[in-house]
């Protein structure tokens, strides 16, 4: 099925847009400096500050309105005809990839050693326990709430009504009235998709990077993360040639397995009753606490600049990446139903996290406790899943296979991001022209080597801030499209009773 859009082909004026962009942004990175970042981050926090609340409430209504969504008679529809495109396993593992897979690695021991160490309010429960709770909430139900319920907003709107999968397509139908409009909606999708990724991506080379002291007594200056960038992009870019069949979705099985296999490890080693008990009080007190926490209410209320710096700040980049993982799921969800896609969304992949915290976090305060490590040397993002590892036997080996791992995790990130922006040049094809893949794997290597050869964090942080303020349009609009959904599925409802 392709869409029945008339836009025309190649969308020259949008091309034009985002070369003016990046344009603009080049400037602001090589001339204009520190006064550019100042610029950005000042922009953001007084965005996050008036907007914060709105942030809270949208997060809770986003499972809320998932959970009723997917009880719902109507979500018993499937998107589109036929049995699923993919099996459950390669389907969850494309999700989780594209989702926030590299991100898991990245913080898998320094997040819950971080609440551990500064907790976000006075809490009953035990440090342990507080510390992990906290690390659910922030990427738990409802990031993947905001990735859920896109993927059935985009996915039903393409199988059943006969539209792209771009947003300006859904917002003002296949007509092209309102050039402008429509080229600013998906110029928007496409600067938080890409920053979305570069910022991820620039992270995980930086740590893979800092990978090659541990494993290989290589030591590299900061800037030359170019190398595993350009090993990364090029083979994202040959992925996304390939396809989702051929090559995102073999890359996926292979990350879920090594993820499976680093997690079997931690947890075999480490204190195996203790973890398991870990898991189901804190998933406990997570169910309990969530909506107080989500509305930040009574007891379970933080200071404003934790909210800001922490909750707020995640609840904005989970909605900014939600635009292209949204559209990625819906790309690979094809013969689920919609409560499939929203159960599926919601609790395989909340509860494989909570796992995966749980025995990384659990054995890294058990190394804490019996003063094997201090809680100093998990501090860094870049370097402390390799020192945790460094504590284990076969350190070699396991510092080594996180290093992979990490990489093919950012290369499912990168590759799914090259097919949907590729599609957004393409007026919303499912299966987008080879040569457009190509020219987005060359454009994520270019700039993101310009970022990272700057090698300033400051930089790095700006960039996450350009993802947030790119994204606020979508955050504004993504109530009222849940509520256009309901309508249409309602609709749909009565017409078939």
């Amino acid at each position: 099925m392709e869409s029945n859009t008339n836009l025309p082909n190649p969308k020259s004026r949008l091309i034009l847009w985002i070369i003016l962009f990046l344009i603009i942004l080049l400037f602001g990175i090589v001339w204009a400096g520190p006064r550019f970042f100042q610029f950005i981050n000042e922009s953001t926090a007084t965005l996050m500050s008036f907007f914060g609340p709105f942030y809270l409430i949208l997060g809770f209504s986003a499972v809320v309105i998932g959970i009723i969504l997917s009880v719902h008679p109507i979500s018993k529809k499937k998107l589109g005809k036929g049995k699923p495109e993919y099996g459950l396993w390669s389907w969850v593992a494309m999700l989780y990839s594209t989702g926030m897979g590299s991100g898991l690695l990245l913080r898998a021991i320094q997040e819950p050693i971080y609440f551990l160490k500064n907790p976000p309010r006075a809490s009953s429960h035990s440090a342990e326990i507080f510390a992990l709770e906290y690390t659910f909430f922030h990427w738990g139900f409802t990031p993947w709430a905001f990735y859920g319920l896109t993927a059935v907003l985009v996915g039903w709107f393409y199988y059943q009504k006969d539209k792209s999968f771009l947003f300006s397509d859904l917002l003002f139908g296949g007509g092209i009235k309102r050039k402008w409009l429509r080229d600013l909606i998906d110029l928007l999708v496409i600067v938080t998709t890409f920053f979305g990724v570069l910022a991820s991506v620039a992270l995980g080379s930086r740590q893979l990077l800092a990978s090659g002291e541990f494993w290989g007594g290589i030591i590299w200056e900061p800037k030359w993360a170019f190398i595993p960038l350009a090993i990364i992009c090029l083979a994202a870019t040959l992925s996304a040639f390939l396809g989702v069949r051929q090559g995102i979705k073999r890359l996926s099985d292979l990350n879920i397995a090594g993820a499976l296999l680093l997690l079997a490890f931690t947890f075999m080693l480490g204190p195996i009753g203790e973890s398991t008990g870990l898991f189901f009080e804190t998933l406990f007190y997570y169910l309990l606490e969530w909506i107080p926490m989500s509305l930040n209410l009574g007891n379970s209320a933080v200071s404003y600049d934790f909210l800001q710096s922490w909750t707020v700040f995640y609840w904005a980049f989970w909605l900014a990446w939600a635009p292209f993982t949204g559209i990625f799921i819906a790309r690979i969800s094809q013969g689920r139903s919609i409560r499939e896609v929203l159960l599926g969304t919601l609790l395989i992949p909340s509860l494989g996290t909570f796992l995966w915290f749980t025995v990384f976090g659990n054995h890294a305060f058990s190394l804490v406790a019996n003063q094997s490590v201090s809680v100093e040397a998990f501090e860094s993002v870049y370097s402390s899943i390799f020192i945790f590892f460094g504590l284990l036997p076969l350190p070699k080996i396991t510092q080594f296979l996180s290093s992979f791992f990490l990489a093919t995790f950012l290369i499912t990130s990168v590759d799914s991001a090259i097919f949907v922006l590729s599609m957004y040049l393409d007026n919303g094809k499912k299966e987008p022209k080879k040569r457009i893949r190509i020219f987005w794997g060359i454009s994520f290597f270019v700039l993101t080597a310009i970022v990272l050869w700057n090698g300033s964090e400051q930089l790095l942080g700006s960039i996450s801030n350009i993802l947030i303020v790119s994204s606020l349009p979508f955050a504004v609009v993504f109530l009222p499209l849940l509520l256009f959904l309901f309508k249409n599925l309602k609709s749909t409802l009565h017409e078939n009773s």
